[in-house]
């Protein structure tokens, strides 16, 4: 294994070296087709930040910004439904004002919105009218029988712990979000929807009453008591059967995350909207499926998704790589996958190097997590944007 680390490290510098003298041949290294950027709430706030992102896209040939309209259940536009973020100016719409800048540009923009995540502050929402105040009911619950609206925002929790979240076991709670959705697309002229946090918070969470409910009357069990081991050989039930119903839970749980993404793809259909629907996703495939119940393989396989973006987040170079491996041994179809790479935890030359090494094995797409305006200043992007941009024609 570190053999083939170091054998990564001096291709990419034989590939840096062919680089500066300009002999790449371009068949090797595969256009990049997808150039996308994740744009945050805290970088649209106004005007003059908005321009900010807008320049930078151009400069650097971003042809596709994901940007943040749904931060923490609320809105970074004009809504009835939501309230509008907390830090942003009334007056102010920063998805209509980055789609007027966009609009004779090539520049696509996809709205990113963080799905089942409603809140991370240590106080409560200002606004009365937040979803936080108003549906008891709609919140995750965890094995123990604790519901997320039960937390004390203002306490010390672990670095696990992401915030408060809303229980996609709950048909009110997927009726809510889709209503969010169909507003957003029947008043802004967008190019796609990213559904970010589209998961459970772990997987010792998911025990909404409503999905409790359900699964006991289509199967005769509750699941608190298969998980807590009632439900087992112990007390007589056969391992085939416990094995079963292990298995039905952990699908019935899976299966109302996809059923919401279906449920998306079909909205755009019906109104006959030809709109891109995208996920950013956990990068190992087994435990996205297992631990978050995020399905994503399916969803490219079954087409309810236009593409996923892989957040590759690693700043080990061999976990890294790992990931794209296991992408590659799946033979899943590359154009329905991004690489998404972290610009918080690494440095230049690790983020070109593993972009360098990604279009090697054929991924073409790629997405930048997240823009700041602070390294824009001093120009901190500019070799990764050279290794992304470079092509011979």
């Amino acid at each position: 294994m570190i053999n083939y680390y170091y054998r990564k490290i001096k291709l990419s510098l034989f590939v840096f070296t062919l680089l500066s003298l300009n002999l790449f041949p371009n068949t090797l290294l595969p256009k990049i087709v997808d150039n996308s950027l994740w744009v945050k709430s805290t970088s649209i706030l106004d005007s003059s930040s908005v321009d900010s992102v807008f320049n930078f896209a151009v400069k650097n040939n971003i042809n596709k910004l994901f940007y943040q309209v749904r931060y923490r259940g609320d809105a970074l536009y004009n809504s009835n439904l939501v309230p509008k973020h907390e830090k942003l100016d009334s007056l102010f719409d920063p998805l209509n004002y980055i789609l007027q800048k966009t609009d004779s540009t090539d520049i696509e923009i996809h709205a990113w919105f963080n799905t089942y995540i409603l809140w991370s502050s240590d106080k409560k929402p200002i606004d009365g009218n937040h979803l936080y105040f108003n549906c008891d009911q709609c919140f995750e619950v965890d094995l123990n029988g604790k519901s997320d609206i039960s937390i004390p925002l203002h306490q010390i929790h672990s670095k696990s712990w992401e915030g408060i979240y809303l229980s996609p076991l709950n048909p009110d709670v997927n009726t809510h979000l889709l209503n969010v959705v169909n507003e957003l697309i029947s008043n802004y002229k967008i190019h796609g929807i990213h559904l970010d946090y589209i998961r459970y918070q772990d997987n010792f969470y998911g025990y909404n009453q409503y999905g409790l409910n359900e699964f006991e009357n289509q199967y005769s069990i509750n699941p608190i008591d298969l998980k807590r081991g009632i439900i087992s050989e112990r007390f007589g039930y056969s391992k085939s059967y416990v094995d079963s119903m292990n298995t039905n839970w952990e699908k019935f749980k899976s299966s109302k995350i996809t059923e919401f993404v279906r449920s998306i793809k079909y909205l755009l259909l019906s109104n006959s909207l030809d709109l891109k629907v995208s996920a950013a996703v956990k990068p190992d495939i087994l435990e996205a499926k297992y631990r978050w119940y995020q399905d994503w393989e399916s969803w490219i396989n079954e087409d309810i998704i236009d593409f996923c973006v892989i957040m590759n987040y690693y700043d080990n170079f061999e976990k890294y790589n790992n990931i794209n491996r296991i992408i590659n041994s799946k033979n899943l179809n590359k154009d329905k996958i991004s690489i998404g790479i972290s610009v918080f935890n690494q440095n230049q030359t690790e983020i070109s190097n593993k972009i360098l090494l990604s279009r090697f094995e054929g991924f073409k797409k790629f997405a930048l997590f997240p823009y700041e305006l602070e390294k824009d200043t001093i120009n901190w992007y500019e070799s990764i944007y050279n290794t992304l941009n470079f092509y011979i024609d």
